[in-house]
């Protein structure tokens, strides 16, 4: 099992959000249908700050459950986001993709937190 390092919290963040931002510019330059302004690429990088800054502090309290739950919530958000975008929605790939990112990413974060907690309280009532 992996250690969550407190002093590395601000460099995974970071990558994070770096990473996220690539990904979601990427996807949406490449393959999306609907032509993109300065707005949208405010928007990604607005979005990634925020789960670059939800990351850091994932890792800075070292809630590994929460951690690992959250990104594999982002990383499926952005696998099915890119397959919405590559299937034929006439036109609707664009919501579509970026709705299965967002809610997949608020429920690995949920779903993390809770099962956190249960295991915070099975810990302390255990003892």
């Amino acid at each position: 099992m992996f250690k969550l390092e407190r002093k590395n919290f601000w460099v995974i963040g970071l990558c994070v959000a770096v990473l996220s931002f690539i990904l979601f510019a990427v996807g949406m330059n490449v393959y999306s249908t609907t032509g993109l302004n300065t707005g949208n690429y405010m928007a990604y990088m607005g979005f990634s700050l925020i789960v670059g800054a939800v990351t850091a502090v994932l890792v800075y309290f070292r809630l590994k459950i929460a951690f690992i739950s959250f990104t594999s919530g982002l990383t499926l958000g952005f696998i099915l986001m890119f397959n919405a975008l590559l299937s034929n929605l006439s036109g609707w790939g664009d919501l579509a993709g970026v709705l299965n990112l967002m809610m997949f990413t608020i429920l690995g974060l949920v779903v993390g937190l809770l099962i956190q907690f249960v295991y915070y309280l099975f810990k302390k009532f255990k003892k």
